[in-house]
């Protein structure tokens, strides 16, 4: 948007002072109320698109809810034309981060920092609205000091709905806590976490974790513990670095129980009461984040009873020799071998044939479709056990394999397992916001997605490299070769920061604009303490961070002020004089001076003889004094003084 634009008929735009992956934000003039407010307007490349608007619809309705003076109050929020836009509170002042970069923070500061900061996170608690994105870029401290945190842009409100969801990472790597980094649900200990890593950096000077990239830093979240504030700055008691490590707890039952609970724990550390407190050993973590151990489920085996194994005693019989003739009767073994093997075989050729009855061959079912594959495995008289593989080859529903194979002769009743398709595979979209553009490729790429694309765009609020966003929604169900994902990445801030030009000439300040691609204007103003031809002030002023193209204005010195100067004048006004027998005629003399009074009538006198009158001219610098005179109604002479001859003649 440009500088004079209106939205809603009423906000007029009068400069760009920030701009986000997802939202640019004006300094604008509410002409109704007649006051200065500052307006986030969605960009329009999103206006179409469903999840960053309801994005921006979540910050309003978050943020509208709050009244507090230690949080940016929101007054009005609207769309028109696909223009989405929240009116808000304009803080004059700079975010939390760079007054960190550019004041000393006592101890004392820090404390009364956050102990502002802490009494709007409670008021949003009270709320059940969780703000999930605290850091030092979303916190603005006014001229006089005050503390008003803003951006409730991931922002969520706290209900049953809400706490069964995973939530994806959002935030600030450096600041989010460890359930977070795992992709958890963030709750108020969630934000204690990251109050606690707010202080941490007021007190150090450096955020507790740092690494080359957000996953990196992310790990340290959840593996590492930081390094002792006490070491970082010798100032912190011991108080105090207990209060910071509790709230930066890997465990969210070891932390504060509240944010008010965190704050009284901040505001005690100084007092004499604990003055010698001994360094906090870490707690043993919560129930809640304990890994169980399961104890193993004795399996009992079941005995048999033994039963009563009577022995059968075969008596054996006594076969008497009976006494036989000397010629014995001959018996026909071959008969009774002929029987055995006659019953031994037909024996053998019913069971076979049994067998035969019992058995079906396997059908060829690859190929079909489940329905008609399991009809036909079932007339044959087998048991059907389907199971889904996805396949990028095979169409959904239909078999890919079977076990036993076709051809195969097993008994009816059998088990025949299916393999049937699931269609192409799909994965969960992952969330790579944040992450480098490196590592959000490769994370993409092991899950199959190869058609990617990136574009590129200046952000004031993602570091240089990582990931401002994402085409497809984090969550969603795709098949990786059927589409195409398109990040855009931060090309870091485009902004310049502008230094102080005082004492430049306008020419030295006319090629620093030109080398950052500004707009110089010019204004020249009278200095008793500013040498002429130097550079008083400028407009913005020194540290702000402004979009190339951007107006600079300048105000030159003149040096001192000049002041009126006064000159007196001398003219004669000569008669005529007659005959002696005659009387002297009399003429009429009127002067008239035009100078820095205005237009002035001196005089008006009747003579008959020449007369010498004097008059004053008073010249205002660079402007030039006149005066006329008249003889009877004609001018006879005038007389002009410039401001730098009046100024000689002193």
């Amino acid at each position: 948007m440009r500088s004079g634009e209106r939205i809603n008929d009423r906000y007029r735009i009068e400069q760009q002072i920030g701009s986000g992956g997802m939202a640019n934000v004006y300094r604008a003039h509410d002409e109704i109320l007649n006051r200065t407010v500052a307006i986030k307007v969605l960009r329009s490349e999103f206006s179409h698109n469903e999840q960053f608007i309801r994005r921006f619809e979540r910050e309003a309705h978050a943020a509208t809810s709050l009244n507090h003076p230690n949080i940016v109050a929101i007054y009005d929020v609207g769309d028109e034309e696909d223009l989405y836009y929240i009116v808000m509170e304009h803080v004059d002042g700079v975010t939390l981060k760079q007054y960190l970069q550019e004041e000393y923070i006592s101890v004392d500061e820090a404390l009364r920092i956050m102990g502002q900061i802490c009494d709007a996170i409670d008021h949003a608690h009270a709320n059940r609205i969780i703000h999930r994105d605290i850091k030092p870029q979303n916190m603005m401290i006014d001229q006089l000091g005050n503390v008003k945190v803003t951006d409730f842009g991931i922002a969520v409100a706290m209900s049953n709905a809400t706490l069964t969801h995973t939530m994806s990472v959002l935030g600030s790597v450096h600041y989010f806590s460890p359930e977070q980094a795992r992709g958890k649900f963030a709750d108020e200990k969630s934000d204690i976490y990251s109050l606690g890593a707010v202080l941490y950096e007021l007190l150090t000077g450096r955020v507790p974790f740092i690494g080359e990239t957000p996953v990196a830093v992310a790990l340290q979240h959840l593996q590492d513990d930081p390094i002792r504030p006490m070491d970082l700055n010798p100032n912190i008691p011991q108080a105090l670095e207990n209060c910071v490590m509790q709230a930066l707890a890997k465990s969210p039952g070891a932390r504060h129980t509240s944010v008010a609970a965190f704050k009284k724990d901040c505001m005690t550390a100084l007092s004499r009461e604990r003055a010698d407190e001994p360094r906090r050993l870490p707690t043993n973590q919560d129930e809640f984040d304990k890994t169980l151990v399961m104890t193993p489920i004795m399996t009992e085996e079941k005995t048999e009873t033994p039963g009563s194994t009577s022995s059968i005693s075969a008596s054996k019989e006594q076969e008497s020799e009976e006494q036989t003739p000397v010629k014995k009767k001959k018996r026909k073994w071959w008969i009774w071998i002929l029987l055995v093997v006659l019953l031994i075989g037909g024996g053998i050729a019913a069971y076979v044939v049994a067998d035969e009855v019992s058995r079906a061959v396997v059908p060829d079912v690859v190929g079909m479709s489940i329905g008609d594959a399991t009809s036909e495995l079932e007339n044959a008289g087998f048991v059907v056990e389907v199971t889904e593989r996805a396949s990028d080859d095979v169409k959904e529903g239909e078999v890919i394999s079977q076990n036993p194979q076709e051809g195969r002769k097993p008994k009816r009743g059998t088990t025949v397992s299916i393999v049937v398709s699931a269609g192409k595979e799909t994965v969960e979209m992952p969330n790579v916001e944040g992450l480098s553009q490196t590592a959000a490729e490769r994370m993409l790429k092991d899950l199959a997605f190869s058609d990617l694309e990136i574009k590129t765009e200046a952000s004031e609020t993602v570091d240089n490299g990582d990931v401002i966003s994402q085409s497809l929604e984090p969550g969603e169900e795709v098949v990786p070769s059927e589409v195409t994902v398109t990040l855009v990445v931060s090309t870091g801030s485009n902004k310049v920061e502008l230094s102080n030009l005082a004492g430049y000439t306008f020419e030295e300040a006319s090629t620093y604009a030109e080398q950052n691609k500004l707009k110089i204007v010019r204004r020249d103003e009278f200095s008793t303490s500013v040498p002429k031809g130097q550079i008083i002030r400028q407009l913005p002023t020194a540290g702000t961070a402004v979009d190339p193209g951007t107006e600079l204005t300048v105000i030159v010195s003149e040096g001192v002020e000049p002041t009126d100067v006064s000159i007196e004048r001398e003219v004669s006004v000569e008669v005529e004089q007659p005959d002696k027998d005659k009387k002297p005629k009399a003429v009429e003399v009127v002067i008239r001076t035009v100078d820095a009074r205005g237009e002035i009538e001196v005089l008006r006198d009747e003579i008959t003889e020449t007369k010498t009158y004097s008059y004053t001219l008073v010249i205002a610098p660079n402007e030039v004094g006149t005066a006329t005179i008249e003889v009877d109604g004609e001018i006879v002479r005038t007389d002009s003084v410039t401001y730098a001859q009046a100024k000689e003649a002193q």
